[in-house]
């Protein structure tokens, strides 16, 4: 698993979550976010790449909280912009193995 350390999360008007993070190389697979309600979600980008979003902000957890889907930006430093978006859905779980104790 990837920590994501300088992810950002916009709310938009219509209250829609989107996580800005860097781009990854390989287009995405099924994404979809995972989130028990606590402090952190884990996002699962690939099969084989999960990335966790550490620390969420306190404003952004009631939102998660009552959302179903979130977009998604990949921005690319070299080109200094979006590199794809997308949505992904929320799946939400009582327990998050990947975030216990965290």
């Amino acid at each position: 698993m990837e920590h994501e350390n300088d992810y950002q999360v916009i709310i938009t008007h219509e209250g829609t979550l989107v996580f800005l993070i860097k781009s990854r190389r390989q287009e995405p697979e099924k994404p979809f976010i995972l989130y028990d309600g606590g402090n952190h979600a884990t996002f699962y980008r690939r099969g084989n790449e999960t990335i966790l979003f550490d620390y969420l902000n306190e404003k952004v957890i009631p939102y998660l909280k009552k959302s179903e889907q979130a977009v998604i930006f990949e921005l690319d430093d070299d080109i200094q912009d979006v590199s794809r978006d997308y949505s992904v859905y929320i799946k939400h779980v009582k327990k998050n193995v990947f975030t216990d104790d965290l």
